[in-house]
């Protein structure tokens, strides 16, 4: 008999918080553009001037990038759960559209999934680094169930498939659950897979 299905659902407050965030600090960056712009003109169009602009311009376009991509997420979660782990395989749409089928999954296990701080000598400091726990899980042929949204996504899905990078990583950040019932529910069915 094969397991219960899995479901987990948008927190839709959580989202909707880093959705307002994102977009305020987009609108920093413009903002912060515009005055550069205004000094430049005024000073005169020198790299002392236009480094600010540009810090400016490239802020905003990555959080309005962010934002955009948590509004997509919002609107997902609004017409039903964001991850589905049953039968067919595990399904984030976060990552893609595509369930990732239980023959081409390996393992799976819970990992720290945060992106390491460096300090100034270069070593990873544990200290700075707050940890968000994960399940990572192996899987075969890996960027194929990666679904391209933005060109950062696009960049990291051709250097997976470069580089014969085997693992996808399902975030419960954001979810009403937790890396262990994720855990949990992938390996019930990996087991039921085996017998």
């Amino acid at each position: 008999m094969p397991p219960t299905p899995f479901f987990a659902h948008l927190d839709a407050s959580k989202t909707l918080v880093a959705i307002v965030i994102t977009a305020l600090m987009a609108l920093g960056g413009l903002a912060f553009a515009w005055n550069a712009r205004g000094n430049a003109q005024n000073a005169g169009w020198s790299s002392d001037t236009l480094v600010p602009l540009g810090i400016g311009v490239a802020m905003f376009f990555v959080m309005a990038t962010v934002s955009f991509k948590s509004y997509r997420t919002y609107e997902q979660g609004r017409r039903g759960p964001i991850m589905r782990i049953d039968q067919m395989g595990v399904l984030d749409r976060r990552i893609g559209q595509t369930p990732i089928p239980w023959a081409s999954i390996g393992s799976a296990e819970i990992k720290d999934i945060s992106n390491a701080k460096i300090n100034r000598r270069g070593d990873e400091d544990e200290r700075q680094r707050p940890q968000v726990m994960g399940v990572v899980i192996t899987v075969e042929n890996a960027a194929r169930y990666i679904e391209p949204d933005n060109l950062l996504v696009a960049t990291a899905k051709a250097l997976g498939q470069a580089t014969g990078h085997n693992a996808i990583a399902l975030d419960p950040q954001g979810l009403d659950t937790s890396a262990e019932a994720i855990l949990q529910a992938v390996q019930a069915y990996l087991d039921s897979q085996q017998n």
